[in-house]
């Protein structure tokens, strides 16, 4: 059975402003009193290095990623386009955060602006592509509800900056293919190809965006159309051209966009491979609305109850989503293609922008996130052959439940970003202020908060502590290698930490990274929530 879809060329030509803002409100005013309560949480796993960026380009602008960074990654400090494909733009994006003294809720406030203009231009895009107004509101708010949004913009890394630019990107693309302004085709140009440098995946945008404007599948028929209207790729050229400039503007060495040897490899597909298929099943409610439809919703409901009760009974949850997952993604596109059916094709090919990720040391789910308005599209399209009250209680509750798991991840984490905080200003300040020589050589929250509490940095064979002086370690954060380096030494102090609403990090938890597990979150307790203080004899 193949998914009911709007007519990809019959568009809503009256998008205006205010029918935007209308059905954009309910989303804006989630988002905004879900994050307020965070906006002061503190920075934590990779927050620094795009703090780090934002200072860089205020001394260098175009030399964004020339300054060293000492990751427990590796066993030695290097630059940090040694060790990044790019994601360069909310360095950028976060110079006024720099500039205000780096408070973190500066920071916080500016992705909250992030969220405000992905919701704006998801509204709008599920307008243009031929929706209702109540799709409109009911997209904006999965939008929100859906984790990894609301997770991610508590941080300050580029993810959200990413769905945000990509998404406007594609809403001005289909405002330009509707309405043929020029205004439209520009900004549709400049932020599809600004997207490749929040993350460099997102540059597959440009030839989606290409195919976007097609009016047939078949060769003969594209090869009419592009010869009757080659101005029609302008906004995909003009994002070419605009991605390849700020490549050559700021490159080190090599391609900014290629992924750094010391994190790649083959090694790493089958686990990254397996942990996108996973998300499409949970939290992404993708296989759940293709079930609905293909089985209908009561049957549907008792297979999801009887295989989750199989596989908690066999231990084997991970390996039966995944096949599910990839089930349905497979079918999805077979479907499409079989059908010649251009808007699912589109929506299909647009969820697999992250796979070249699987080559990648990992693959956590905010990669995802900017897929999310076409697996929201692509959930509509299935509704759409399933009764309306049944759509209607279903995206309630899933609107309900995306939020509550959301809140549930955003404690957690403000917690665990908290105790980084917390621990290393009390084991180390004191000491630094008895006159006493207090080093780290750790990342994450380590990375930001041990100098500003007054400790040294750590650069193996370079510079390194003396016997008498005092090293802090996070054992999540490295430290358990950083020991290795000092076996002759005393703990002096060590700062513990039992998580009260779950944990986003480690024990199956993997929010960041899919190195520690696939789940947002968990209840499980671990042993290495701890921050010490080692005296080196």
């Amino acid at each position: 059975m193949s998914p009911a879809s709007t007519p990809f060329n019959s568009r809503n030509k009256d998008v205006t402003t205010k029918t935007v803002l209308v059905c954009a409100w309910p989303a804006l005013v989630l988002a905004t009193v879900c994050l307020l309560p965070f906006l002061n949480k503190a920075f934590t796993i990779d927050d620094p290095e795009f703090l780090g960026i934002a200072q860089q380009v205020l001394k260098s602008p175009l030399h964004p990623t020339n300054f060293d960074i000492c990751w427990n990654l590796v066993p030695y400090c290097m630059k940090l386009y040694q060790i990044t494909p790019g994601n360069t733009l909310m360095g950028y994006a976060l110079v006024p955060t720099v500039l205000g003294g780096a408070a973190e809720w500066m920071a916080h406030t500016t992705q909250l602006v992030f969220v405000w203009v992905a919701i704006l231009a998801m509204s709008s895009f599920v307008l243009r592509m031929g929706w209702s107004k109540g799709h409109s509101i009911a997209g904006a708010l999965l939008l929100v509800a859906i984790p990894p949004l609301l997770p991610m913009a508590s941080t300050a890394m580029p993810d959200v900056l990413a769905l945000a630019i990509g998404l406007v990107g594609m809403e001005r693309l289909a405002a330009w293919k509707d309405e043929r302004k020029w205004h439209q085709g520009m900004a549709a140009g400049l932020a599809l190809g600004l997207a490749g440098i929040a993350r460099p995946h997102l540059v597959l945008l440009l030839p989606l965006g290409a195919f976007f404007l097609l009016e047939s599948m078949k060769p003969r028929e594209i090869l009419l159309q592009i010869r009757r209207s080659p101005w029609l790729w302008v906004p995909v050229v003009t994002g070419g051209l605009v991605l390849v400039t700020v490549i050559l503007a700021t490159r080190e060495r090599g391609l900014l966009l290629t992924f750094p040897a010391v994190y790649s490899g083959r090694e790493h597909i089958r686990v990254n491979l397996r942990s996108y298929l996973l998300f499409l099943c949970f939290p992404l409610p993708l296989a759940a609305c293709w079930a609905a439809v293909q089985w209908g919703p009561r049957r549907t409901a008792l297979t999801i109850l009887a295989a989750t009760a199989v596989a908690l009974l066999v231990g084997i949850t991970q390996l039966i989503l995944v096949l599910i997952g990839g089930y349905v993604l497979a079918d999805l596109l077979w479907e499409a293609w079989n059908n010649q059916d251009r808007e699912g094709l589109f929506l299909g090919l647009w969820l697999l922008v992250p796979l070249p990720i699987v080559y990648y040391g990992h693959l956590p789910i905010k990669y995802l996130l900017p897929c999310m308005p076409a697996l929201i599209l692509t959930c509509f399209r299935l509704g759409s052959a399933v009764p309306k009250w049944i759509v209607r209680t279903a995206g309630v509750l899933l609107i309900v439940g995306g939020v509550t798991y959301s809140l549930l991840i955003l404690r957690s984490d403000a917690e665990f970003a908290n105790f980084g905080r917390d621990a290393l200003n009390a084991l180390i300040r004191p000491h630094v202020v008895a006159g006493e020589k207090v080093w780290f050589a750790n990342q994450f929250s380590a990375n930001w908060y041990a100098p500003l509490a007054g400790a040294e940095l750590m650069i193996p064979s370079i510079r390194e502590p003396k016997r008498g002086d005092l090293v802090a370690v996070g054992i999540y954060e490295g430290g358990t290698e950083t020991l290795k380096t000092f076996p002759s030494s005393t703990l002096v102090q060590a700062r513990t930490h039992k998580y009260r609403f779950g944990r986003t990090r480690g024990e199956g938890a993997g929010l960041y990274t899919n190195y520690f597990g696939n789940w947002l979150w968990t209840f499980r307790s671990g042993e290495n929530e701890r921050y010490e203080l080692w005296k080196l004899k």
